[in-house]
C-alpha cells in the first residue's frame, strides 16, 4: 500500500467528477514499483490498522 498526498487532479466540466490525469498515475505507479522492488525508500512510513472482516461484530 502507498499513500500518495496532494495528489493533483482535474474536474470534469460538465458532472464535476474529479479524476487522474494518466500522466499523474503513470508516476504514482512508478514510485510504487520502485518502493515495493527496493530501489528507493518512502519519504515516510505510518502504521495502518488492520482487520480481519469475519471477526468484526455484527
Amino acid at each position: 500500500m502507498l499513500i500518495v498526498e496532494k495528489v493533483p487532479c482535474l474536474d470534469c466540466t460538465f458532472c464535476g467528477e474529479q479524476y487522474f490525469d494518466a500522466v499523474v498515475l503513470q508516476k504514482i505507479e512508478n514510485e510504487y514499483l520502485a518502493i515495493t522492488h527496493q530501489q528507493r525508500q518512502p519519504q515516510r512510513s505510518t502504521k495502518v490498522a488492520v482487520e480481519d472482516f469475519a471477526t468484526l461484530p455484527l
